[in-house]
């Protein structure tokens, strides 16, 4: 009896580390490590909920690396695959506490940022983006340096009431007009009154 005990036991533990395998695996980013699409929509509507029912700030970060496209066709996905990589760990370095970076899709990030003001929001911004631009990208395979990246970012605020789709819309639109106005920038969303044009992507 106890030897079968032993076992089961040892059969739930690894059926449990088995389950949390799989579920970890679910929410990440099979590339960078850092949280997927599904992970960050799941938190950010969380945290909206949370920001609705106290009345604490909630913001969000879009980030796109800037001419990534070019960057890639130049030196190769490989390459590119490790920027976004370097940009995942420069953004887990720079944040803290209830804070969640995600990747939302292609070179595009995305940041959580419960309990957090606007004008606190940019502060967190403008860090990542000072951080990410002194970040030399070296090929791993021939050692040269290739130069820095820069990123654009744009920031929201949750307004309570609204969807998360809407903050996420503001911040992204917030982004675009950052691109449209030079690159390497952060915009919030009150620092901007005019449409983004197409060419600003």
């Amino acid at each position: 009896m106890e030897n079968r005990l032993e076992e089961s036991t040892a059969r739930i533990k690894s059926l449990s580390t088995d389950l949390e395998t799989v579920r970890q695996e679910a929410i990440t980013d099979g590339l960078t490590g850092i949280a997927n699409r599904k992970h960050f929509d799941a938190v950010f509507t969380a945290a909206a909920d949370e920001a609705q029912e106290t009345g604490e700030d909630l913001c969000l970060l879009v980030l796109d690396i800037d001419h990534f496209k070019k960057f890639n066709d130049t030196y190769g996905h490989q390459v590119g695959d490790q920027v976004l990589k370097l940009l995942a760990m420069t953004l887990t370095e720079s944040i803290k506490g209830r804070d969640t970076a995600a990747r939302y899709g292609g070179e595009e990030f995305v940041v959580v940022l419960p309990a957090t003001t606007l004008d606190n929001a940019v502060t967190v911004a403008d860090n990542i983006r000072e951080r990410v631009v002194k970040k030399a990208v070296v090929n791993r395979k021939t050692g040269k340096n290739l130069g820095s990246i820069s990123v654009s970012i744009g920031v929201g605020r949750y307004a309570p009431g609204e969807s998360p789709a809407e903050t996420v819309a503001r911040a992204d639109q917030a982004l675009y007009v950052a691109k449209k106005c030079g690159r390497n920038r952060v915009v919030r969303e009150a620092d901007y009154s005019e449409e983004p044009t197409a060419e600003a992507k």
